[in-house]
């Protein structure tokens, strides 16, 4: 017979595709690659240790959720409606962050976002907390207040950003900014990054 815990993830997949809402409940070891999770309400929610590859999140919104330790690459947030979800430990490279729905709220926190596409977004005071975030595209997003402390932006391109005197970089390593296309009001850049 299957371990307790197996069995567990086994029915939290079987009902995350059967239902439309959940409230307070967290998954454990679910492992969903691909699934469609579009068109549920999720509130107060943790995804614990979850295999979420490619999952696809149009039309769903989540309040006040958790994703700790999971893997979430090529997650498709298009269409997500997202209040207060921070991620924490979580590979999300190759995500494309990009028609979310309206004043999006994340937080995220040692993170993998290598070549992750953050597109027309407002996300002022997001945290990116010691993440990597490596050959990513920041286009056109509103980054006032951001903050960056110890994340890896090596390759990464901003384009059309918008930066002010509370955003941190200051903290982040293998920064490039291009003033030039970006407009940024007195943003705490470090020396290393201002020089390039």
């Amino acid at each position: 017979g299957m371990t307790d815990a197996a069995a567990t993830a086994e029915e939290q997949a079987r009902r995350l595709q059967a239902e439309s809402s959940f409230t307070g409940e967290t998954f454990t070891g679910v492992t969903l690659t691909g699934a469609d999770l579009g068109r549920k309400e999720f509130t107060d929610c943790v995804f614990d240790h979850c295999k979420l590859q490619e999952t696809d999140w149009r039309g769903s919104r989540l309040d006040e959720c958790k994703f700790m330790g999971g893997d979430l690459t090529r997650l498709r947030p298009r269409g997500m409606r997202a209040h207060a979800v921070t991620f924490v430990g979580c590979k999300l490279m190759g995500v494309e962050w990009t028609d979310l729905g309206q004043f999006p709220q994340l937080a995220f926190r040692e993170c993998v976002l290598d070549f992750a596409s953050f597109v027309g977004l407002s996300l002022r005071r997001t945290e990116f907390l010691a993440c990597k975030i490596s050959e990513a595209n920041f286009f056109d997003v509103d980054l006032r207040e951001a903050d960056f402390t110890g994340s890896d932006l090596g390759g990464a391109i901003f384009r059309g950003c918008t930066f002010d005197a509370r955003t941190d970089l200051s903290g982040a390593l293998g920064l490039f900014l291009d003033p030039a296309v970006n407009h940024a009001r007195g943003a705490a850049i470090s020396l290393e990054a201002a020089a390039l």
